[in-house]
């Protein structure tokens, strides 16, 4: 009996694709642990906030400035009495209209200030964790040549899924097998300094972004 010639061609399509898949190695990668224990982040990590310090206090000083104003407005209000003339009460409004106009204008200059330095700052901190992100993928398509792999899954990885509000595994299930995060980790950290641990400065950056303070609050405008 003779088989028909497509049926030949289809049956050897899947042998060859049976024994690719059967030859095919693949390796696993946390991508984010790495990132979070790449030397360099640290550095990057410190002179940021550094910088965002640096903002807070000239927005905090911008803001004494505004509060001062305010204060200033309360003051004139409480100088008003019945028994002053009409000339005295209408020198005392012009005052106080002057002094709060000149308050909305620091108010607006403040907001400006706050979103401009707001928006530099994510920018500066957006291309600096674009440089950390290259070194990480390079790292991996590095320790993933050097070992053969033809496909490297990001064990860590999650999906969101809006349809029922949450956040799954990109990857439900992945065989034990062959993980190379700490091969990337150690070539990403040849290069750090002596006795380096990432778990230690882990620790030790969470501790400090807990003790900041907060962040001070607007103060409330002023009423006439």
């Amino acid at each position: 009996m003779k088989f028909p010639i497509i049926s030949t061609i289809a049956v050897s399509l899947c042998a060859l694709a049976a024994t690719a898949q059967a030859e095919l190695k693949v390796a696993t990668v946390n991508v984010i642990d790495v990132y979070t224990k790449y030397y360099k982040r640290f550095d990057t990590e410190a002179e940021l906030q550094k910088q965002l310090a640096e903002v807070k206090k000239q927005i905090t000083q911008r803001e004494d400035e505004l509060r001062a104003m305010q204060e200033d407005l309360k003051k004139i209000q409480a100088k008003y009495d019945p028994s002053l003339s009409q000339s005295a009460v209408e020198k005392l409004k012009q005052e106080f209209d002057a002094k709060q106009v000149e308050a909305k204008a620091k108010e607006q200059s403040l907001k400006d200030f706050a979103q401009r330095r707001s928006m530099s700052f994510n920018e500066i901190r957006n291309r600096e964790m674009s440089i950390l992100v290259q070194d990480v993928l390079k790292s991996i398509k590095e320790v993933a040549a050097e070992n053969g792999c033809d496909l490297v899954a990001d064990s860590g990885a999650l999906s969101v899924r809006p349809e029922i509000g949450i956040q799954l595994p990109t990857f439900p299930y992945l065989k034990d097998g062959f993980d190379i995060t700490p091969e990337v980790l150690k070539k990403l950290n040849a290069g750090a300094p002596a006795g380096f641990d990432p778990d230690a400065k882990l620790k030790s950056l969470y501790s400090d972004a807990e003790a900041a303070p907060a962040p001070a609050s607007a103060p409330n405008k002023a009423k006439k």
